[in-house]
């Protein structure tokens, strides 16, 4: 399978023709991570999504703690999740509607294909063709409102045992 294909099976192009998704494969930089290589970091200023094609990646963030030492605080990487290409086909999609550092680090676990886009060449894909960007963007925000569904899900099942930890 070319890379091209496996970047037109990725979920955000549902419903887009090959010659569409060929239109934006060629706004995209090609980039490969080898394991243990920085993908993106959490608090980096930089604009632009991955389309994630081959590989497996470790999603983390770096949570700070009040602790009773000299310090005061402590603050330790926290691994959340481990993706595949195959389950995930995009990563960095935030920074490319809003302004803000990059929320989480990610890490080659293995050896990753990504094609990456800026946010100012999405933009000038949009304009340039806004048939094919309106089906992107309804697919995008398919995936946004699944991930906040399973997070959604996960903050209760956290609460939940807690609650009964604490209740013990």
């Amino acid at each position: 399978m070319t890379e091209f294909e496996k970047f037109r099976g990725i979920v955000i192009l549902r419903g887009i023709s090959e010659a569409e998704a060929r239109v934006l494969f060629d706004y995209c930089k090609r980039a490969v991570f080898e394991k243990g290589d920085l993908i993106m970091e959490e608090g980096e200023e930089r604009n632009s999504m991955f389309f994630f094609i081959e590989g497996e990646a470790v999603v983390s963030n770096v949570i700070t703690m009040k602790v009773s030492n000299e310090r005061g605080y402590s603050e330790v990487e926290k691994s959340l999740v481990r993706l595949r290409a195959e389950q995930v086909g995009l990563l960095g999609e935030m920074s490319v509607f809003e302004e803000l550092p990059r929320s989480a680090t990610v890490k080659a676990f293995e050896t990753c294909v990504l094609y990456e886009i800026d946010k100012n060449d999405f933009n000038v894909f949009l304009k340039a063709h806004s048939d094919i960007g309106v089906r992107i963007l309804a697919n995008i925000a398919g995936i946004l409102c699944a991930r906040i569904r399973g997070g959604n899900r996960d903050i209760l099942k956290l609460t939940t045992a807690l609650s009964i930890a604490l209740s013990r």
